[in-house]
């Protein structure tokens, strides 16, 4: 596996365990999220827009399709809460630390 595949995982791991502290702190401090709601920059807005937008509506998320090199990783996920299930191409990038840098979410 790599960095940016293991990242992936526990950013799904998270989402699904709702813990927004050990989402956000898989976050450089000044990462950047897309996301069709807008651009996220820096672990504050981060951690307001997981909290107020995903989170809150508890999703089940699974990956599948997975990409991956040494830097970056790319999935199909499949998000499913208690009134929809919407899909999407996930594609992060991870800094020397192993950290989310980038994150690109493009629904289809």
């Amino acid at each position: 596996m790599t960095l940016a595949h293991d990242a992936a995982q526990a950013y799904i791991d998270a989402v699904n365990a709702t813990d927004l502290d050990q989402l956000v702190d898989l976050f450089a401090a000044d990462a950047t999220v897309f996301h069709p709601m807008g651009t996220f920059r820096g672990a504050a807005a981060i951690r307001e827009f997981y909290a107020s937008s995903v989170l809150a509506h508890a999703p089940r998320i699974v990956a599948s399709e997975w990409m991956h090199d040494g830097d970056h990783c790319m999935f199909e996920l499949t998000a499913t809460t208690g009134e929809r299930t919407s899909n999407a191409i996930d594609h992060l990038t991870v800094d020397d630390n192993g950290k989310i840098a980038r994150m690109a979410i493009a629904y289809r």
